[in-house]
This record gives structure tokens, sequence and C-alpha cells, in this order.
């Protein structure tokens, strides 16, 4: 355990105290929640836990501090000293592994002595990777909530869980996007995020997207692109009352999308349920189809060939199911895309498509291991489960996994192997984030 039991001299009762930092730094306090707020740690042991997650109004006041933390020996207050702090850091899998000391939030080939060594019997991700989160929309509350400091609070908890990449897939408003540039890195994910979703008139959530026409789609997707970090959200179909559901954007309009996104480097993920849209924004070069129920084994080549990204988010499409029912006849066809899902992913795994887990709405970015297992329990073998909520995630936006020297220093620690039991990614023991090493 990272958080350890120091005697205070004073009173001569052992308090408690947390390591954090670029490397670790230890802190002796009467208040432990009122030091890990004051020195911005991403979380500390026991019940101050919440404390910190709630204490969102103070983060740009921690990020400007440049005193870590005091500690005290005789009741006299002392300053802060540097940890070095060594990593055993091994894959699931694996009897080997690497060892890195963390320096300057960075990992380090081991050098000297280290007053602080971790993960000698753990198993060691990257982080876990929600392909799918809204930051921004409220668990089980008003969807439209317009609570900026509650959206800091859910990218702190998605961190404590070990979620240390989200792709964001936009929302009503940019709180994401805010989050992205105020809050420090250890207090959040790293984050690629798309800005305000992208619909047409009658297609989405009344008053929740940017409603394009045919006149302002170009320019609706330049705005889009601009605003965004990295990704472009588009509503691909939506049922109409007496209709069922809808394309809302045809393939030319796609296409085009995809071509205006890319001139700013982002990359375009399309919301689709039904039967029709998935092929066509396969064959217009869309980069990461959402849900994809209906994707097709016509599909998933040229999706391989170009290392598409799919999220299946199946426990936010059985959530629908029960909202519309069963028997209904939306019910019926998500069911059906359910069962079509089942078949599709190992094929797509092996066909080169980056087949990633993703949250959406149902739960939050903080328990996309559930999301893991329930790709498990849809028939995808454990490694490739494993590699769809960690490594793939990574690899398919460009990103290492490698814990390379010089590279900025984060990792999940896990108590067990998740290649045998994968509900032990819910559980991690140690979180690294952006070199600060969190309980």
């Amino acid at each position: 355990m990272v958080s350890q039991r120091v005697e205070k001299v004073t009173g001569g009762a052992p308090q408690s105290c947390i390591s954090i930092g670029t490397v670790a730094v230890v802190v002796v306090c009467a208040s432990v929640v009122e030091v890990a707020v004051d020195v911005g740690a991403g979380a500390v042991s026991g019940t101050a836990v919440h404390a910190v997650r709630s204490a969102t109004r103070t983060t740009r006041r921690m990020e400007k501090r440049s005193r870590i933390a005091d500690h005290y020996e005789d009741g006299k207050r002392l300053p802060f000293r540097f940890v070095r702090v060594r990593v055993h850091l091994r894959s699931p899998g694996r009897v080997d592994g690497v060892v890195r000391d963390i320096v300057d939030g960075r990992w380090a080939e081991p050098e000297g002595i280290a007053e602080q060594t971790l993960g000698e019997k753990s198993i060691a991700l990257p982080g876990l990777v929600d392909s799918h989160a809204h930051f921004a929309a409220p668990i089980g509350k008003d969807w439209q909530s317009d609570d900026y400091e509650e959206a800091v609070g859910r990218a702190r908890q998605a961190v404590l869980a070990g979620v240390l990449l989200a792709l964001d897939k936009g929302w009503s408003n940019l709180h994401t996007i805010r989050l992205i540039e105020e809050v420090a890195p250890h207090l959040r994910p790293e984050v690629e995020a798309a800005g305000i979703i992208n619909a047409v008139e009658g297609g989405y959530w009344p008053d929740f997207a940017r409603e394009l026409t045919s006149a302002t789609f170009e320019e609706g997707i330049r705005r889009s692109a601009d605003e965004g970090k990295g990704w472009v959200k588009l509503i691909g179909d939506w049922p109409r009352r007496g209709q069922g559901p809808v394309v809302n954007f045809d393939e030319d309009q796609l296409r085009r999308a995809v071509e205006l996104a890319s001139e700013s480097g982002s990359k375009v993920a399309i919301h689709t349920m039904a039967r029709e849209a998935p092929s066509l924004a396969v064959e217009a070069g869309v980069h990461s189809i959402e849900h994809g129920l209906f994707l097709s084994r016509n599909d998933l080549v040229p999706l391989g060939e170009r290392a598409g990204m799919w999220v299946p988010t199946i426990i936010r499409t059985e959530a629908v199911v029960q909202q519309l029912g069963p028997e209904s006849s939306g019910g019926k066809l998500l069911l059906e895309g359910l069962e079509n899902v089942r078949e599709l992913m190992p094929e797509a795994a092996e066909a080169g498509v980056n087949l990633l887990a993703g949250t959406d709405v149902t739960v939050g970015a903080h328990d996309v291991a559930l999301e893991a297992s329930r790709m498990v329990e849809y028939g995808l073998p454990v490694p490739l489960a494993l590699r769809a909520v960690s490594w793939d995630g990574y690899t398919a936006t460009g990103r290492s996994t490698g814990y390379e020297p010089g590279e900025e220093a984060n990792a999940v620690l896990f108590p067990n192997d998740p290649l045998d039991d994968i509900s032990v990614l819910r559980h991690p023991e140690l979180v690294i984030r952006a070199g600060r090493v969190i309980s």
C-alpha cells in the first residue's frame, strides 16, 4: 500500500498519511483531508477519499502551488522532501516485467537506492481506457445538467478507478473540453473529446445537439473540429415516431465530414443502433463506430484494414432495451443487434478492427471494467476483452503502452492477474497518473 502509518512524535499516535507526487511525497498531518486538498492529491486512504472527490473548486489553486507538502517532526513543521519511487511493472500473463523509477513525473531507468518500492507482487497495465465516455453526463440524473463541477468530479473518480485514458464522445455542452484545459493532469484521465454532438432536426434528443442542415453542414463540421479535442461526433440514425429508425446523414455527407475533420487532425465518431448507417459509415471512412449493433461481416474487412474502431457499449444497449421494453419494436431490434454483436466481436478483433470498451451513460467511466466483463459474458475471450479495455485503446489512438524511459509515468497495479479473473479490473490496488502515486 502507498498509504502508510507514520508515527507522529507529538502525542505518540500514528497518523494516516498520503503518498503523492512526481515521485512520492510523504505527508504527516493532523487533518489528512485538509492537506490532501491543499496539495492536490488524487486520493487519500480511508474515508478521506470522498472529501477529495468533492473538492473540485480548489483545482486552480492547487495547480498553482509550488509547495507540495510539509511534514512534522517533534511538533515542528519541516520542509517537504522528495522520495525516490521504484515500480515493478509486470504485464498480465508474464512471469517477468520491467522496473522503472519515477523521476519528474516520467519513467526512468532504475538508479541508486529507492526509498519506496511498489508492485513487486502486482500485475500492471498502462491504464484502463473508456472509449465512449461522457464526463458531462450525470448518471441517473437530468442528462442536460449544466454542472461543470460534477463533470470534474466524475473525471477524478475515473482516475481513482484506474481509468487513465478516456475518449469522450461529446455532449450538449463543452464541459469536457473545459476540464481538459483547466484540470491538472493527475486529477483526470488523459482525454480526447468531441465538442457538441451533431445531428439534424428531429434526429436526436430535443434541444440537445447542434442541428445541421445541408446549408450549414460543412460549417458545423468545421466548428465541431475546432472546438473539440481530436473528435467530431455525429448521430447517424435516430427513431422517429411512426417511422422507426431514420438515417440522419447520407454516405456523401459522412465522407465529407471525415475529410473536413481530418483537415484539423480530428477523427469522426458516429452513433448508430439501426441497420443502415453502420455500412454507410464504414464505406465513408468514419473512424469509430459507436454501438454499431448492425455492423456486418462485410464491414469488418475495410474497417479492419484501416484499423478503425468499434465500441459496442453492451451495458448501455441493454439498458435501452429495458427502457423501451423487450417486447417493443425498438426493444426487439436492439436485442437482435446485441446478438449480432455477440457473433461479430471475436471476428472483428481477428480482422484488425480496434474493438474497444466504452460505458456511455448507463455506468460512469469509472466502471468501464464492468463493460469489459460484460464483453466476456457475450463470448469475447478474456485476452481480447483485456485488450479492449486497455492496450488497444492506447494503440488505436497512437499511444505507447511500454513504460519506456522518458514517457509520462502512468500505470495501474492489480493484486491478481485479470487474465485469470477479469473482474479484478474493478479493484485496482494502486494508480500512477502523470507521475503521481495514488493509493
